[in-house]
């Protein structure tokens, strides 16, 4: 007699948390490497002999806005959406004055985070409730 196991059933499902969506986990990966980017502009700007303090000042900030927003979406808080399209449309506001492939960037993670964090499994994953089958 040959015994199988399955994921699936039982109260297993009901008790465990749903796997996060894969757009709001790439979603969480963009804001991670945003935040070791801003971190690291952050040390150069320390570290160089002529950096301005206020750069620097400002790096931080954002590496600690970046990394809000992917702990926030992460632990799965109710209010990670709003900080994500705050950080999103500052991206894209702060490009549209560079024009070219910077621009594309800013204007792309501002869609992005728009299309990802508004389907419908993002939504119900993020609100915590859970559907019944």
């Amino acid at each position: 007699m040959a015994v199988r196991s399955f994921r699936g059933g039982g109260y297993g499902d009901l008790l465990g948390s749903p796997p996060m969506p894969g757009p709001v986990r790439v979603t969480v990966l963009v804001f991670a490497v945003l935040t070791l980017l801003f971190a690291l502009a952050t040390v150069h700007r320390l570290l160089v002999e002529d950096g301005s303090l206020g750069a620097a000042v400002f790096f931080a900030t954002m590496a600690a806005a970046c990394a809000l927003v992917a702990g926030a979406l992460a632990a799965r808080r109710p209010w990670a959406a709003y900080p994500a399209y705050a950080l999103s449309g500052l991206f894209a506001a702060a490009s549209l004055g560079l024009f070219g492939a910077i621009t594309i960037v800013g204007l792309g993670l501002l869609a992005w985070v728009l299309w990802s964090l508004n389907t419908r499994p993002a939504r119900e994953w993020l609100s915590g409730r859970r559907r019944l089958r």
